[in-house]
């Protein structure tokens, strides 16, 4: 019987080699031995960039995109080897710059000039997109990495404890010391130390560290003149306030830091504030149901009055200047900004998503084409209306929370896209100067060095790294 299988199998595959070799395979070969080959670099593939290039190829038959990937957990490897390719005036057409020092390669004319791209292109209409987004992203005045999609940072709050504890906040102007005032106010602890309620979940001071510096990265940096400005009174004032926090027993140790138990802790009041990133309408659902409508949003305190909106994104892409399809390029760019493409989810396999999410990591991201999110953020309040269960999201650990759903009306929507036009400087962190703050302040944090002395140490190694 399975001899009988094996054979009508092996007659199958005859017959298939048969039928290519009758004219039907040799054309296929020919087209793509005919076809311009435009390659794009990137960490890990996603979802709207495999539509975007079966999109493209489909209006551009001459054309065939090749993405090349490199393992997510080996950025070091692709860094490397994209430096090297670039750096040598090769390297592929479009590259994913993400999380690189892409300055640099425009400091070295590596990169095209995407200012120039759009204002040359008369099919391409700027008012379709997030404008303000595009201008935070200029070196000496011109676009030469396009975001297509963005997150925002924000500080989370539990508006119904802040208003019991008589707390207002002006987030235009506040200060870290505001900050710390304001976490004080609403910190309870028992007779044993132990935080009942806290301003924090329970983050070690380094970790915390990151997440501030993280969403205010070009507080502290100005890539464009290469300089570093970490003596500034703002961040000696915020290395203070983050070893009072340990010190001073402000955030509740039994609270975990993932999203979900965030969550949780905050809607039972175990916690009041937590800094993180919006990455869509959804997560504003799930915080707005975890806290029963008395959600609150601020942005990151500063130095005060620095009018700093930050904003990140793991979607990034640049022209290689070197490349002979500059133009062919820019017309794949502009698949990727389309609406249709748009109002696609990214999606990277093999990985857990965020709350509620399965079959792969939904890596985020507002849409930067206006009326994508028009959609994106119709869909969201469809679904919260039609919600009739409990929303059911597990946490880092075992177990889960049910949150009781909220309704997402056009307010709500109204109040994120108020966030997102307002927002004018992009977080952009680098793994080297990431380096550099945690070597250095861990002798602060275990008492061994005063915040002057690390926030000088910290500035010696920053300009040293933005001069090589």
């Amino acid at each position: 019987m399975y001899k009988k299988i094996i054979s009508l199998l092996l007659l199958a595959v005859l017959l298939t080699v048969s039928l290519t070799a009758c004219g039907t395979g040799s054309k296929t070969v020919s087209q793509q031995q005919s076809q311009e080959v435009i390659t794009v670099s990137v960490p890990a593939s996603n979802r709207q960039l495999e539509l975007a290039i079966s999109k493209f190829q489909q209006e551009h038959p001459e054309y065939r995109i090749d993405i090349q990937t490199y393992p997510s957990s080996d950025n070091e490897t692709y860094v490397k080897n994209l430096n090297t390719q670039i750096l040598s005036g090769k390297g592929p057409d479009i590259i994913s710059v993400a999380g690189l020092p892409y300055d640099k390669y425009v400091a070295k004319n590596i990169l095209a000039n995407l200012s120039d791209m759009m204002a040359s292109d008369k099919s391409f209409d700027k008012s379709k997109y997030y404008s303000n987004i595009f201008d935070a992203m200029k070196t000496n005045g011109s676009l030469y990495v396009l975001p297509t999609s963005l997150t925002f940072n924000v500080l989370m709050a539990n508006q119904g404890i802040l208003d019991q504890s008589s707390i207002k906040i002006d987030d235009g102007h506040w200060t870290w010391n505001d900050f710390k005032s304001a976490s004080e106010k609403v910190t309870q602890k028992d007779g044993a130390g132990a935080g009942n309620r806290a301003a924090l979940p329970g983050v070690s001071s380094m970790d915390m560290l990151n997440l501030f510096t993280g969403g205010s990265y070009s507080n502290y940096i100005d890539t464009n003149n290469k300089k570093a400005s970490f003596t500034s009174q703002g961040f000696i004032d915020l290395l203070n306030t983050v070893k009072a926090f340990g010190d001073e027993k402000l955030v509740n140790s039994n609270v975990q830091t993932d999203t979900v138990s965030v969550l949780d802790a905050a809607g039972r009041g175990s916690i009041v504030f937590y800094p993180c990133n919006i990455d869509d309408y959804f997560t504003y659902w799930f915080m707005k149901s975890a806290l029963n409508d008395h959600l609150s949003l601020y942005n990151i305190p500063s130095s005060g009055n620095s009018g700093s909106r930050t904003f990140s994104t793991n979607s990034l892409y640049a022209i290689n200047k070197n490349s002979k399809h500059t133009e062919i390029a820019w017309g794949f760019l502009k698949v990727l900004l389309s609406d249709e493409i748009q109002a696609q989810d990214m999606q990277v396999e093999g990985a857990q998503g965020k709350p509620g999410a399965s079959g792969g990591i939904a890596m985020g991201g507002f849409p930067i084409n206006r009326t994508a999110q028009q959609q994106k953020a119709k869909q969201v309040i469809d679904t919260s209306k039609g919600m009739t269960r409990k929303i059911r999201l597990k946490l880092d650990g075992p177990g889960e929370i049910s949150l009781n759903p909220a309704a997402m009306t056009q307010a709500d929507i109204d109040y994120i896209n108020k966030f997102i036009s307002g927002l004018n400087t992009y977080a952009n962190a680098d793994p080297n100067i990431d380096k550099i703050i945690q070597d250095e302040a861990k002798a602060f944090f275990n008492g061994a060095k005063s915040a002057q002395e690390t926030a000088e140490l910290i500035q010696r190694r920053a300009n040293t790294y933005l001069g090589e």
